[in-house]
């Protein structure tokens, strides 16, 4: 049976839509939780040890997530699925052997390295997060696998599933009084751990192979192919380390301290939780094994098509947070985190800002590497020595501040160079109408909630309040502007059917019928 068709792809998405949107409720449940609960020297000390995972993925690379991600899709597509289980395998077992090196590693330089990041004394509490780090890369990778296979109620379930476990846990210990950076910590290792049984037991259950399947040796030049697109990726994993807000933790702990971590992962935490809703995140592992699969011979049409697509989708999000979040930064802080860290809420809008110029950098990448160009992708890192130039200078100066110019410049520049090779396909067909729209809907939206909250005296929670009704009816009226154009309405309308299909069109997203 075909993995790849419409049908499948609708019941991925109807199956993301209901465990991402569980997933986001509870993330946010428990972030709040989180935030609130952790002393401020602890959250930055919780922050800066997650700020490990890129490190680790970086050091212990090798390539290996991006070739799974890029070639298990097309093996399965075309029946070859003793080379998809082949490659898995490989995956898995060269990703824990190469973790298992990092970590053993910096647990036994850490009273070396660990002093000039403030982290001295929390040998012990690494330790056990280092589970955690094992655990959280064998559950992505089988979240990539289930996901190729268009398991998404697997997949994304997982995802739901770890983060309702998370809340119900930091729930239990705020009731206990008992948040402390162990026991944090722990929390998080035993839902990761619950979500490995769970995952691994779908991907056992509904990806085995059947017991007369021969096994798979790869050709020599399927050998070299697959070599080729690691070892690109090995060195563009290094660039990303280095062009990802998590590694600016590192800085900020050497020049500043861990409260000033906890600060600027807060912020950029905030921005990347509501960027989850943009599609191309919210759908990623629905949309990377379609656009993977297209054939080449139907490229040149459908890749400028499903690039415009992503890009007008992406902003059908983000002008909406960035509004609200230039006008409301401190109130969010102050009604759902208690003021924690409210000093520094204008990190929040910067933050967006970038994030909006920044909404390309998913659609071109997934042009690069379907087009094979790891090359391009390597070389576009080359901004990651502009990134840390940048902090070095701009951090003394300008603190939190310096680093999210530094971080979001860089990687502005790093999706421009990209797009610039991949431009011939990695092409917006209504910029001009999808730009206008928005600059003058979502302008106006900001300017009117910036004059009521002037006008009006009333308590910040009112004034969120306000601020939500006067965006959501900007967005009703944003669904029937230019910005979503007609070549995007009817492919929407291919793929989605149904009573979700009547919703979107009451809300004003027209698409044609199909039949």
């Amino acid at each position: 049976m075909a993995l790849y068709t419409p049908d499948s792809a609708r019941r991925s998405l109807y199956h993301t839509v209901t465990y991402r949107t569980i997933a986001q409720v509870a993330t946010i449940l428990g972030y709040v939780i989180l935030v609130r609960g952790l002393s401020r020297t602890d959250f930055g000390i919780f922050s800066l040890f997650y700020a490990f995972i890129p490190l680790v993925t970086t050091l212990a690379s090798l390539g290996l997530e991006q070739t799974l991600r890029r070639f298990q899709p097309e093996f399965l597509k075309a029946g070859h699925t003793a080379a998809a289980a082949w490659l898995v395998r490989v995956v898995a077992t060269g990703r824990l052997v190469m973790n298992v090196m990092v970590l053993t590693t910096i647990l036994l330089t850490w009273n070396i390295a660990a002093p000039l990041f403030k982290l001295g004394p929390y040998r012990p509490e690494f330790a056990l997060f280092s589970i955690l780090l094992l655990l959280h890369f064998q559950v992505n990778i089988l979240q990539l696998t289930l996901a190729s296979h268009m398991l998404h109620r697997f997949s994304v379930g997982a995802i739901s599933l770890l983060s309702s476990s998370k809340l119900l846990a930091y729930g239990a210990l705020w009731a206990f009084h008992a948040m402390t950076l162990r026991n944090v910590i722990l929390a998080d290792t035993l839902a990761y751990a619950l979500t490995y049984v769970c995952v691994k037991a779908a991907h056992v259950r509904y990806c085995g192979l059947a017991g007369s399947t021969a096994p798979f040796r790869p050709t020599a030049q399927e050998r070299r192919r697959l070599f080729r697109y690691a070892f690109y990726n090995n060195f563009n994993d290094a660039g990303t380390l280095i062009l990802s807000s998590q590694s600016d933790n590192f800085f900020i702990a050497a020049f500043l301290d861990p409260v000033a971590v906890g600060a600027y992962s807060f912020y950029v935490r905030l921005n990347e939780m509501a960027s989850q809703l943009i599609p191309t995140r919210l759908f990623d592992n629905v949309v990377q094994p379609m656009f993977f699969a297209i054939p080449r011979d139907k490229a040149e049409a459908r890749i400028p098509r499903d690039f415009s697509l992503l890009l007008n989708a992406n902003l059908l999000v983000h002008w909406p947070i960035l509004a609200f979040a230039l006008v409301y930064h401190a109130q969010i802080v102050a009604v759902i985190f208690g003021g924690k860290f409210i000093e520094y809420s204008w990190l929040l809008p910067m933050i967006a800002v970038f994030g909006m110029i920044n909404v390309i950098a998913n659609p071109v990448s997934l042009v690069a590497e379907y087009e094979e160009r790891p090359g391009v992708i390597l070389l576009s890192k080359v901004f990651a020595i502009y990134n840390v130039v940048a902090l070095l200078a701009l951090l003394p100066l300008a603190g939190l501040y310096g680093a999210a110019f530094a971080s979001g410049s860089a990687q502005t520049l790093k999706n421009l160079f990209i797009w610039w090779h991949v431009r011939g396909r990695a092409v917006w067909n209504n910029a001009r109408g999808a730009l206008m729209s928005g600059v003058l809907l979502w302008g106006g939206a900001a300017a009117l909630c910036c004059a009521l909250k002037a006008l009006l005296d009333v308590s910040a929670l009112i004034q969120l309040i306000i601020g939500i009704v006067v965006c959501g009816v900007a967005a009703l009226i944003y669904l029937r502007t230019p910005a979503i154009s007609p070549i995007d309405r009817a492919l929407l309308a291919s793929v989605l059917g149904g009573r979700e299909a009547t919703l979107l069109r009451r809300l004003g997203l027209h698409m044609p019928v199909v039949k």
